[in-house]
Formats: structure tokens, sequence, C-alpha cells
């Protein structure tokens, strides 16, 4: 059995599954720092007068246009191919995008290694969500999945200190493709060491109507998701994820243009102060709300969003309230919202007795993608042609039917969960 090669493997050994998630956790973290590139330089190039907005926006947004139906089918191949392969294209061919980038900062060159750099890495997340939730050892599974609830903020904070320290903007991708390199050689070297102690899998033992022996397939899929209630958690959290991630990658442009005595490095410094935030409120919902005051994911993250909604509204006078107020504002939001993220992701593990938990992680990063094709081209105009007031105003209602959804999605998560036997 080889990690390069075999899918329903895992490990016993504690110390070798303990170090090789330490790992994925730093795996992934930079390479949300690389994907992060364009955000955490966008508001030097909007300032610097190299790209506008619009255009910077775009071609993130063109990232995440061809990387959200790819995630699906990403989450699909991460349940029937080699995790570590799939992780090692996704690192080789995003190293190549990033030094076509730093070479050359012709837009249409920019926006088309962009994009191919969407196709290599469809896969990237579903495949290490797959070896972190059903590969590694399984007594430490629940903390694995809390441990990498940060990895995309963490992945952030990277961003904007790389961003801040940087003296040209080109730089970061410069860093992302020695990062990026270094990342697939460890890969390969842990492959090395991981094969000799991975063990097959058992089969599938269910009392479920809805599986059997292998895997449910086709249209058994579908019902399981749909009757689950995940399918309304993946929208709600689709909505949830544009508000949280646009209040974090367009502030530093948000409070430069909302206040003359706020610069583009202190905005990046006080984006650091918003996304710490977020990894604060995981901590409080993991050890002190879920499972304890909530047993079920969607009613915890209902609660925590009605929380959040005062200060939304509160963000429409951005601009008219002092810039203190404004960043506390975004910074409450992104403690009480960013902690939904790691629900729903504990939601998603469910499905791991069905052998669905890459499929899973695929649906659900497929929302936050094109929550992030949203962010980057509808938010970025609007923000452009309409004013930041505007944005914030479509946050608090993006909130509202967030919080509508989950409400929506509550009753059939219990029932699921009782079908389970979980």
């Amino acid at each position: 059995m080889k990690l390069m090669s075999d899918v329903n493997v895992h490990l016993e050994n504690k110390r070798l599954s303990r170090s090789f998630f330490v790992f994925l956790f730093f795996l992934y973290s930079l390479v949300c720092m690389t994907k992060n590139c364009f955000s955490g330089a966008l508001a030097a190039i909007v300032a610097e007068g190299a790209l506008t907005l619009s255009q910077t926006t775009f071609i993130t947004a063109s990232f995440y246009i061809v990387y959200t139906p790819l995630q699906i089918l990403g989450g699909v191949l991460a349940d029937k191919y080699s995790t570590a392969r799939l992780v090692l294209i996704g690192l080789l061919g995003s190293a190549a995008c990033n030094v076509v980038i730093f070479i050359n900062q012709n837009y249409y060159v920019m926006l088309l290694s962009w994009v191919f750099s969407a196709i290599v890495q469809s896969a990237l997340w579903p495949a290490v969500f797959k070896m972190f939730s059903s590969q590694l050892l399984k007594s430490d599974r629940g903390i694995m999945l809390f441990f990498m609830s940060f990895a995309s903020s963490a992945g952030l904070v990277f961003s904007y200190l790389v961003a801040s320290f940087l003296t040209r903007w080109q730089l970061n991708f410069a860093v992302s493709t020695v990062v990026l390199l270094l990342l697939a050689v460890v890969l390969l070297a842990f492959c090395r060491k991981i094969d000799p102690n991975l063990k097959r899998d058992e089969p599938i033992k269910t009392t479920d109507p809805l599986a059997c022996e292998e895997a449910p397939k086709g249209k058994q899929v579908l019902l399981l998701f749909a009757t689950s209630g995940f399918f309304l958690s993946v929208v709600a959290a689709l909505l949830r994820y544009i508000v949280d991630n646009s209040g974090k990658t367009f502030t530093p442009t948000m409070l430069t243009q909302s206040y003359a005595d706020i610069s583009p490095s202190i905005g990046n410094l006080l984006t650091i102060l918003v996304v710490l935030c977020g990894i604060v409120g995981t901590l409080i919902v993991r050890f002190l709300l879920f499972p304890r005051l909530f047993k079920n994911e969607f009613t915890c993250s209902l609660v925590l969003l009605l929380t959040a909604l005062p200060f939304t509204i509160l963000m429409r006078f951005v601009g008219h309230i002092p810039a203190s107020l404004c960043v506390i504002s975004l910074c409450v939001i992104s403690l009480l919202s960013t902690g939904t993220g790691y629900l729903a992701t504990c939601f998603a593990a469910r499905f791991v007795k069905f052998r669905l938990n890459g499929t899973a992680a695929g649906i659900l990063n497929a929302g936050y993608s094109f929550a992030l094709v949203v962010q980057y081209i509808v938010l970025g105009k609007v923000a452009d042609n309409y004013g930041w007031d505007v944005v914030t105003t479509l946050w608090i209602v993006m909130i509202l039917l967030s919080i509508l959804l989950f409400a929506f999605a509550i009753r059939p998560s219990i029932r699921f969960k009782r079908k389970t036997h979980d």
C-alpha cells in the first residue's frame, strides 16, 4: 500500500499520524496564503495604480469561477484516487503559475495564470480533508477537525503579514513559489515514511438503509445530502462566508478609502486583528458552545449569526462612525461568524461513515468558492461604483438570509443524526 496510489487506507501509528497532521495543517495554511496573494496585495496594487480594484478582484473572482464547479469533481476524485497525488499536482501546478505572475504582470497573463492555478488546485482541499478525516489516527480525528478549522485563517494572517513587510507587491508571488515547492518536497518525504505503516480500511458497516457495503451512489448520494439538511446549510454557509471573508479581505481598502488617516500598511495590520478575532471565535465555539451548550451544529450557527446581526447593521455607517468603532464591529462580526465555518466542517465530517467525506468537503468548499466569486465580482464593482455603505447593506441582507436557511436546516439535520446513530 502506498499513499501515492491507494485511497481507502489509514494510519494507526499515533506519533506518525500526529506529525503528518501537523504538516497537513501548515501545508493547507500556506496554500491558503498563496491563494490570497492578490488579497494581501490588494491595497498596495490599487494605491500604486497598477490595477483598479475591479480588475484585481476580477482576477481573484476568475480563480473561483473556475474553482467552484471543479470542487465538486475534486471531492469525487478525492474519494476515489490517491489523496497525496492530488495534493502534489495542486502544489506543483500552482507554483508554476506563481512563477509566471512574478515574471510578467500583464493583466491578461496574470488572469490566465490564476485561472490555471484554480484548475490544478481543484482537488487539493478535498484531498487534504480526506486525509485528516479518514486516513489518520481515528481517535484523533475530532481534534484534528478542530485544529484544521484554523488553517484558512492562519493562511490569511500569513498573507497579510508577508504583504506588510515586502517592499514590492510582486514579491508575494516569488515567496509563494518557494513555499509551494518546499511543501511538495516535504510531502514526498512524508509519503516515503508513511507507506510502510499504512493499513487497509475495513468495509462499511451500518444499518442505515441508504448505505450498504459500498458507498452510496447516484441518487442515493443526492438523497442523503438533501434529507440531512446539508444542501440548505451549504447555501447558508455561502452567504455567511461572503460577509465574513469580504469583511477581512476588503478591510484594508475599505478603511483606507473611508478614513484619511489610515494607510494601506496600517489597514493590513488591522486586518490581522480582524482575522485573529475569527480564530478566537472558533476557540469559543469549540470549547464553550459546541457540543457543550449546543448539540446541533446548525442551531449553534443560527445563534451566532443572530448575535452578529446588530454589528453588521452598524457597519452600514462605515465612514460616518469613528474608525475605531468600525474596526471593533468588524472584529465582532469575525468573532461570531468564523466559528460557523468550523461547525459546517463538523457536519461534513459526519459523512465519513458513507465514504463521502471528500465529496461533502468538495461541495461545501464549492459553496465557499462561489461565495468568493460573488464577493470579488459583485461586491468589488459595487464598492467601486456605489461605495462601501451599499456593500455593507448587502451584508445585512445576506446575514438575514443565512439565518433563515440555518433555521430550516435544523430539523432535517436532527433526523439525519438520529438515523446514523450520532
